[in-house]
């Protein structure tokens, strides 16, 4: 920093006055300034990427969908409410598999019930052939 007198004096001393050196401050400025301008042009040059096209793909919804309800305590009900021990849920899956197109199954599951229960339940559908499975969730105030 630089330092300036006062011309004259307060009470017999001089006073140091200090100020502001503004030369390299500008300094700085203008060297970003420089750059600045040289790295604009570079940033708005573009790269050209050749993409894939492809086609959107359209699923189809299943014919038929069946739901079937598994109940905290492990026990399954098919949509009439009825309950499917495990030949009557083997029925059951192979009455459906007996259409044109296989059917999708949904599985409602009480939150409470356990993973146990779901998995098993979902061996038995994998092995009667059926390949769409969903898993649905419901609380016990939605039953």
């Amino acid at each position: 920093m630089a330092f300036g007198q006062f011309q004259g004096s307060v009470r017999g001393r001089d006073q140091a006055m200090s100020e502001i050196n503004m030369v390299p401050l500008i300094d700085i400025v203008l060297v970003l300034l420089v750059l600045f301008i040289l790295a604009a042009p570079m940033a708005a040059q573009s790269v050209l990427v050749s993409l894939p096209k492809t086609q959107p793909l359209v699923t189809q919804e299943p014919a038929e969908t069946l739901n079937i309800s598994l109940r905290q305590d492990g026990v399954l009900l098919n949509e009439e409410g009825e309950t499917l021990d495990e030949q009557a849920l083997l029925d059951f899956l192979a009455q459906a598999m007996l259409s044109d197109e296989p059917p999708a199954i949904r599985i409602w599951s009480d939150e409470d019930a356990r993973y146990a229960y779901l998995a098993d339940v979902i061996v038995k559908i994998r092995q009667a052939g059926v390949t769409k499975i969903s898993l649905m969730t419901r609380t016990t105030a939605q039953m």
